[in-house]
This record gives C-alpha cells, sequence and structure tokens, in this order.
C-alpha cells in the first residue's frame, strides 16, 4: 500500500488539521497518511484524528520535526 506525504510545518492551527482533512480525501479507505508537523500542532492534530476515527500509527522526530502515520478510517 502506498503512502501520501503531507507537509504542514508551515501551518497553524487551525488550519494544521484542516489541511489534514483534505489530505485524508486523497487517500482510500484503511490508506497511509505520511504528516510532518511542528510540535506545537502535534497533541491537536492526533485528538481530532482519533475523534474522527482514524488510527496514529506511528509517531517520530526528525530534526525537530514530527512524522504522523495515520491510517485512514474504513
Amino acid at each position: 500500500m502506498t503512502t501520501t506525504p503531507l507537509d504542514i510545518t508551515g501551518d497553524v492551527c487551525p488550519m494544521t488539521f484542516v489541511k489534514v482533512k483534505m489530505g485524508l480525501r486523497r487517500v482510500p479507505p484503511l490508506g497511509t497518511l505520511t504528516v510532518r508537523l511542528k510540535e506545537e500542532a502535534l497533541k491537536n492534530v492526533i485528538s481530532s484524528l482519533k475523534t474522527e476515527g482514524h488510527r496514529v500509527t506511528n509517531v517520530s522526530r526528525e530534526e525537530g520535526i514530527f512524522l504522523l502515520e495515520v491510517t485512514k478510517g474504513g
């Protein structure tokens, strides 16, 4: 299965989750979206994803930027 990348490091809340939602529209059900974001958006984006039925399968950090792997809900 392919992974769709999305970089929202230049965005601030509430646009961070809006852009993640738009990115998920390009992903098939149970597909994966990889999101690059800053720490200040991390908690709210993860919380909003879970509320909408998506799964955060991995969180890692790369030179001050966080990478989220999100599996789209079915």
